[in-house]
C-alpha cells in the first residue's frame, strides 16, 4: 500500500479490473485537506485556508476542506456537488491521485488509485486499466499525462517549501483568531518573516516563495467562515442531511456573492483611478 491507503496501479493487481469516471465529489466528503501546488496557489488561497503539513517528504501546502476531523466538508453537497468556486488539481481525476514528491525532488511516475472509492469495478462495461499489450489504456494515459504535468509543479512546490524550512520559517499553527486549526499543521508567522535577512527576502521575492507565504497568510481568514459553516451545520438538528447541507450551501453562496461584489467594486475603483491618470 502507498501513502494514505492509496495503491500503485499495476498490471498484476489491476490488469483484470476496471474503473469508472467519478460523477460526484462524494469521495471528498470526509477529506480534511488536500495538497495544492504553487501554480494554483492564488486560486486555492482565494477559496480555502492554506496551511502546511509536515511528513516524511518535508513540508507541503494543503487546502483545508474541514476544520474538524469528524464532520463532512461543507464544500460537498448531499447530492455530491462541489460547492466551492475552485477545484484543487489533486481532486480532478478521482479515483486516481499523484505520487507525492520525495525530499530529493525524485518520485516515480506511477499512478495511485483509491480502491475504497467505489469506482474500481469488475464490470467490463467500465474503463480498462491496461490494454491487451499490457500498456496503460488510452484514457488512463491521459490521466497519467495530467499527473506528469502536475508533478512538475509539485516538484517546484516541494523545492520552495524546502527553502522556507531551511530559513526556519515554519512553526506549529494551532489556531487563527480564536479558531482552532486541525492539529499537526504549520504556518509562517509575519514576525518571523520580518526577521529574516534581506538576502533571504530577495530570494523569496524572486523564486515565488514570498507569494506562497502571503497566499497562505491571507487565506487563513477562511478559517473563520469555514468554522462558521460547521457551526451552522451542527445547529440544524431537525430535518435531513440535505437540509443541513443546503443551509451551509446558502452560507457559502452568500460568501461567493459577497466576494464577487467586492471584486466588482475593486474593478470599478481601479477604472476610476485610471480615468484620472
Amino acid at each position: 500500500m502507498a501513502q494514505n491507503g492509496l495503491t500503485p496501479v499495476s498490471i498484476r493487481r489491476h490488469g483484470h479490473r476496471f474503473w469508472k469516471r467519478f460523477t460526484s465529489f462524494d469521495f471528498a466528503r470526509n477529506m480534511v485537506d488536500c495538497p495544492v501546488v504553487e501554480a494554483e496557489i492564488l486560486q486555492a488561497a482565494a477559496t480555502f485556508p492554506i496551511i502546511f503539513r509536515k511528513s516524511e517528504y518535508g513540508y507541503y501546502p494543503m487546502a483545508v476542506l474541514s476544520m474538524q476531523p469528524d464532520p463532512p466538508t461543507p464544500f460537498v453537497s448531499a447530492q455530491g456537488n462541489w460547492l466551492a468556486t475552485y477545484v484543487p488539481s489533486a481532486l480532478r481525476c478521482a479515483p486516481f491521485r499523484p505520487q507525492l514528491i520525495k525530499p530529493d525532488g525524485d518520485g516515480s511516475d506511477e499512478l495511485l488509485v483509491d480502491e475504497t472509492s467505489g469506482l474500481i469495478t469488475d464490470n467490463p462495461d467500465d474503463e480498462v486499466f491496461f490494454d491487451k499489450s499490457g500498456q496503460l489504456s488510452p484514457e488512463l494515459k491521459k490521466v497519467a499525462a495530467f499527473f506528469r504535468a502536475l508533478k512538475e509543479s509539485m516538484r517546484y512546490t516541494t523545492h520552495l517549501c524546502r527553502v522556507l524550512a531551511d530559513m526556519g520559517l515554519f512553526s506549529p499553527l494551532t489556531s487563527f483568531q480564536g479558531v482552532e486549526v486541525p492539529c499537526g499543521h504549520y504556518g509562517v508567522k509575519q514576525n518571523t518573516l520580518e526577521k529574516i535577512p534581506r538576502a533571504h527576502l530577495s530570494l523569496l521575492t524572486s523564486n515565488g516563495g514570498l507569494r506562497l507565504i502571503h497566499a497562505h497568510q491571507i487565506s487563513l481568514t477562511h478559517c473563520i467562515w469555514l468554522a462558521h459553516a460547521h457551526t451552522r451545520a451542527h445547529r440544524v438538528t431537525d430535518g435531513s442531511l440535505t437540509q443541513k447541507t443546503t443551509g451551509v450551501s446558502g452560507f457559502l453562496d452568500a460568501l461567493v456573492a459577497a466576494q464577487q461584489k467586492e471584486e466588482a467594486m475593486d474593478r470599478c475603483r481601479q477604472e476610476g483611478l485610471h480615468a484620472f491618470q
